[in-house]
Order: structure tokens, then sequence, then C-alpha cells
């Protein structure tokens, strides 16, 4: 029998010490950089042991898991397709109204794990070990990236031959990186970000190449 079965209420305490040390590190790191956050502080701040800090994982397998949970809500690293919200925009009968609350989800996820990618972008530079775990992330980040092309061609919002090139511009819209420039150094509110990215993604639509006519977003109950 699993131990989750046979002593639940360890299980449960475990889980809340794992929690509490997870968010103790992407506050940390989000702060005071790779370099300036210490396993000893990241224990202090939980409110735990050092030892159940090393326990949890390694310094960089805590900022890599602190990335993931700040940008999806949950550990582990399944597409974001499976994922139950980005899921049900997925499965949204109304392109418009899909695209409407992809841009909220993207937007909230980016606005919560900004300080933890510009910190692991960073120590990437210097750490093996973090570059490894950030190319894993972009790799990941590429692959859910690239299900949207599919999905636009099935609402026929671009055709199969664009499909490449609109991801590929996409993922520079809904970049960490993008968000930074017009966030964090011209001080946009995340409210007028969420608009501009909206808009975005509406003109890299519609200024797609050799659009069919009977194909457009307007035809589609787009605005």
């Amino acid at each position: 029998m699993p131990d989750a079965a046979r002593y639940p209420k360890r299980s449960a305490h475990a889980a809340r010490t794992r929690e509490a040390i997870i968010a103790a590190a992407a506050e940390l790191f989000s702060a005071q950089g790779y370099t300036g956050t210490t396993m000893k502080a990241i224990a202090i701040t939980a409110g735990v042991s050092v030892e159940s800090v090393y326990l949890a994982g390694s310094k960089s397998s805590l900022l890599a898991t602190a990335m993931t949970v700040a940008f999806t809500g949950r550990e582990g690293d399944r597409p974001l397709a499976e994922d139950p919200a980005y899921a049900a925009v997925f499965a949204l009968p109304d392109p418009n109204l899909a695209l409407n609350r992809y841009v909220e989800l993207v937007s909230a996820s980016i606005a919560r794990s900004v300080g933890l990618w510009r910190t692991a972008r960073a120590a990437a530079d210097v750490e093996p070990e973090i570059r490894r775990l950030f190319d894993e992330v972009l790799a990941r980040r590429r692959s859910d990236l690239e299900l949207a092309g599919p999905w636009l061609v099935a609402h026929r919002l671009i055709t199969p031959a664009e499909a490449d090139d609109v991801v590929a511009s996409l993922s520079v819209l809904v970049s960490h990186e993008v968000y930074e420039h017009l966030v964090v150094q011209f001080g946009w509110p995340v409210t007028k970000y969420s608009a501009w990215l909206r808009s975005a993604i509406d003109r890299l639509i519609l200024n797609s190449a050799d659009r069919p006519a009977e194909s457009s977003p307007t035809e589609q109950g787009r605005p």
C-alpha cells in the first residue's frame, strides 16, 4: 500500500512542506537572483529546516520547478494542452472567445513567472545545469506553441502554409521578454499589455499572406 494511503496526515504535511519550499524559492529567486539565493535563505523563508530544502531538490531543480509552478500553477512537464484551463480554451467553439481567454491565461502566467524567467535566463549564461534546464523549458514552450498552428488552421484563421511562420511570430508576442519590455521597462499596466497582445494577435492573423477570402477572421465572427 502506498505511503500516501497508509499515512495521509504525513503525506499531506510533506506536500505542504514542499509547496512552502517552492513558494519561498520562487520569492527569493525572483527578488535576489540565482547566486543571491541560498538554500538556508529558502529554508528560513519557508519556515522549514535546511535539510528539508535539500530533500526537495537541488538549487537548480528548485529554480526550474518554481518557474513551472509559477507559469502553469502545477509541477510537471505535461503539455499545456493537457492543462484543464488551457484544454478548455482549445475546446471552445468560438475562436474569438478562445483567443480572448488564451490572452487572459497567458498574460497571467507570464506576469507570475517573469521574475523567475529573468533569473533563469541570467543564470543559464554561467551555470551549465541551469542552461540545460532552461533549454528544456524553451523546448517545451516551443512544443506548446506549435499546437496553436493546427488549431488556427482548423478554425480557418490561417492556411496550413502559414502555420509555421504564424507560430514563430506568436512565440515572440507571448514571450517573457516582450512582457518585460512593455510592463517592466515601460511601466504598462498588465491590462494594457493584455489588450495590446490581443490586438497584436489579431493583426498577425489578419496580415498573414495568401488569405482566402472565405476564411477571413471577420467572417468567423471576429469584430
